[in-house]
C-alpha cells in the first residue's frame, strides 16, 4: 500500500489563516453587537417596520375678559417636496417659487434631481394649499400642523406677546405662562406595510389650558389708538397707557407705542418695539409723586391742614442746589401747591419729615416693588434707602426726583387714592388658580385720602389748576400731571404724564398716560398728556356703558 503525504504551501495557509481571522473577528462582531448594540439594531429594525408620528396638542387660547379672542392656534400646512418624484413643468417651478416665496438656494436643490425631502414653506392657509393642489403636481405633498395666530393684531402684543414659529411664548403672556398654554403632543405608533399603517396605538394629545385676560379689548383699542396719533402728533419717542379698575385692581388696558404686528415680523429692524415700556421703562416720575409725598406730610401729623406756605420768590435754595417754580406763585395753601405744582412749596414742606417715615410710605404706596401679581416681566423702579438720602435728596423726592417708576407702578400708587387709601396689588388674569395677592393694606388714614383726592380734584377742575385740559364733560375727575427732565449728551428731553380717576367721588376707571422723549415747546403733563386722558376716558365710558 502507498501511503499519500499532502504538502500544504505557504499561500495555502496564509488563505486558510485569512478566513479563521475572518470568521473569528465576525463572531466577534456578533457577540459585540449583541450585547453592547441592541438597542441600535432595535431602533433600525423599527425604523423600516414601524411608523412613528406626532399629534400636535393645540395650545391654549388667550381671551379678555369678556372671552374675546386675543390668541388662538389655526390648522395651515407644511409643503413638503419628495425630490425623487418631484418633476414639475418650468411654468409650474416659476408659480411655486413666486406663490411660496422659494428662495434661490432652495430653487435650486428642488432642480438638483436629488433624494430626499425639502419643506419649501410652512404655514399655509387652506386657501394657497387649494391653489397648489389644482396644480397637480407629482411629489409635492402637505403636513396639517398649527399655527398660531392673533386677531387684535398689534392692539394687544405687549400684553398677549407672541410665540415662536414652533408655538413656543417668547413675549408677554404667551412667555410668563407658556406651560400652562402649551398642553401635550400626543403620537402614532403603527406598523407599516406596502400601503400604509396596519395597525396601531394612538395616544391623543393633551391641548394647553387658556388664560382669560382681565383686559377689555374694547379699552385696549381706544388707548391703542389715541396714543398712537398722540406720539406721532407730539414727536414723542414712545408712549404708554395703562386703565385699571381701581375697585378690583384689573388691569383693563395695557398699550405701548411703538408696538408690533405679531403676525408680521420680517420687517422688526428695531428690537425696542417688543419691549413693554410700561411695565420694564422706569423714569423720574416728577410731580404726579407730588400728592403721595402730601399724603405722608399729612398723615404725619407734623404739618397742620390750613397752613399755607410762602412760595416767593418762586425759588429756593436748599441743600446747596437751587429749586425753582414755573413763576412766583405768592402764598399758598396745600391744595393750590398741588394745583399750581409749586417745587418750593413741596421743598418747604418736607423740610421738616423724617427721610425714614418718608420712604417707608413711599414703600407703602409700592414704590420699589415689582408687581409681581402681574406675571409678566416688570422692573421694581429705585426707592432709596432711607440712610442714604441726604436733606437734597429727601426734598427733591417730594416732588419726584431721586426716585423712579414705571407706569404700572404710577397706576398701583394712585389705585390707593381711588380706593379710600387701600393698596391692593394689580393683577392681569382672572384665572384664579394664577392670582396670589398680598393682603390689601392701609396705606393712609381716610381723612388723609379724603383731603388728598379733594387737592386732586381741584388740581384738574380749578381754573388754574395744571390738569386743567384732562377734564372729561359729565364726570368730575380726579388727577394730577407731571413733567420730568432729562439730559441726554447735553441735549433736553422731558417726560410728560398725568395720573388720575373717574369719577372722582366713585371711581370707575383709572388711567396713567405716560409720553417719554419729548422736546418741543410743547412737553408738559398738563399740555401733552392730560388731553389723551380726557378722550380716553371719554370714550372707555362710554364703552362701558353703552356696553358696545
Amino acid at each position: 500500500m502507498v501511503s499519500r503525504v499532502i504538502k500544504y504551501s505557504g499561500r495555502s495557509l496564509f488563505v486558510q489563516g485569512l478566513f479563521l481571522f475572518a470568521f473569528i473577528s465576525l463572531i466577534i462582531r456578533l457577540i459585540y453587537i449583541h450585547v453592547y448594540q441592541e438597542d441600535f439594531i432595535k431602533e433600525k429594525i423599527d425604523s423600516k417596520t414601524l411608523l412613528k408620528s406626532s399629534i400636535l396638542a393645540e395650545r391654549g387660547k388667550i381671551v379678555d375678559r369678556n372671552n374675546r379672542l386675543l390668541a388662538l392656534d389655526v390648522t395651515s400646512y407644511t409643503v413638503i417636496a419628495d425630490l425623487k418624484k418631484f418633476n414639475p413643468s418650468e411654468d409650474q417651478l416659476s408659480f411655486l417659487v413666486e406663490f411660496l416665496l422659494i428662495d434661490s438656494k432652495k430653487k435650486e436643490k428642488l432642480m438638483s434631481k436629488q433624494k430626499g425631502h425639502i419643506e419649501l414653506s410652512r404655514h399655509v392657509k387652506e386657501k394657497k394649499k387649494f391653489k397648489l393642489e389644482e396644480l397637480n403636481i407629482e411629489g409635492l405633498f402637505f403636513k396639517k400642523n398649527l399655527q398660531r395666530t392673533y386677531p387684535q393684531v398689534e392692539v394687544s402684543s405687549h400684553v398677549v406677546g407672541l410665540t415662536d414659529i414652533d408655538r413656543n411664548g417668547i413675549q408677554g403672556a404667551e412667555k410668563a405662562l407658556n406651560k400652562i398654554l402649551q398642553g401635550q403632543d400626543g403620537g402614532f405608533l403603527g406598523v407599516k406595510s406596502p400601503i400604509g399603517a396596519i395597525e396601531g396605538l394612538r395616544q391623543e394629545p393633551k391641548e394647553g389650558k387658556d388664560l382669560n385676560l382681565t383686559i377689555d379689548v374694547r379699552l385696549q383699542s381706544i388707548a391703542h389708538h389715541e396714543l398712537k396719533k398722540a406720539v406721532v402728533e407730539s414727536e414723542a419717542e414712545s408712549g404708554s397707557i395703562v386703565i385699571i379698575d381701581p375697585k378690583t385692581s384689573e388691569i383693563l388696558a395695557l398699550n405701548n407705542f411703538p408696538t408690533f404686528n405679531p403676525l408680521d415680523r420680517r420687517y422688526i429692524t428695531d428690537l425696542s418695539v417688543l419691549r413693554n415700556r410700561a411695565t420694564v421703562d422706569v423714569f423720574e416720575p416728577g410731580s404726579v409723586l407730588k400728592p403721595i409725598a402730601m399724603a405722608a406730610i399729612l398723615d404725619s401729623g407734623k404739618t397742620k391742614k390750613d397752613i399755607k406756605i410762602k412760595t416767593s420768590p418762586g425759588w429756593i435754595e436748599y441743600g446747596g442746589y437751587k429749586t425753582n417754580d414755573f413763576r412766583d406763585y405768592g402764598t399758598l395753601n396745600l391744595s393750590d401747591i398741588i394745583s399750581y405744582s409749586s417745587n418750593v412749596g413741596m421743598v418747604k414742606l418736607c423740610m421738616e419729615q423724617d427721610s425714614g417715615y418718608l420712604v417707608d410710605i413711599y414703600s407703602g404706596f409700592g414704590i420699589g416693588f415689582i408687581p409681581a401679581n402681574i406675571l409678566i416681566p416688570a422692573r421694581e423702579g429705585f426707592l432709596p434707602e432711607a440712610s442714604s438720602l441726604s436733606d437734597r435728596d429727601k426734598v427733591s423726592s417730594c416732588y419726584g426726583y431721586g426716585l423712579s417708576m414705571s407706569a404700572v407702578q404710577i397706576a398701583q400708587a394712585y389705585q390707593v387714592f381711588a380706593n379710600d387709601g387701600v393698596l391692593k396689588e394689580l393683577s392681569l388674569f382672572k384665572n384664579k388658580n394664577l392670582n396670589s395677592p398680598k393682603p390689601e393694606v392701609r396705606v393712609i388714614s381716610i381723612e388723609t385720602n379724603k383731603l388728598v383726592n379733594k387737592m386732586l380734584v381741584s388740581a384738574v377742575n380749578s381754573s388754574y389748576g395744571t390738569a386743567r385740559n384732562a377734564r372729561v364733560e359729565g364726570s368730575l375727575v380726579a388727577g394730577k400731571t407731571g413733567t420730568a427732565e432729562k439730559r441726554i449728551t447735553g441735549k433736553v428731553f422731558y417726560t410728560a404724564s398725568f395720573s388720575g380717576f373717574v369719577p372722582a367721588h366713585d371711581p370707575k376707571l383709572l388711567a396713567v398716560i405716560v409720553l417719554h422723549g419729548l422736546y418741543g415747546e410743547k412737553h408738559s403733563g398738563g399740555s401733552v398728556a392730560a388731553p389723551i386722558f380726557s378722550k380716553v376716558m371719554t370714550q372707555s365710558l362710554h364703552a362701558l356703558e353703552s356696553g358696545s
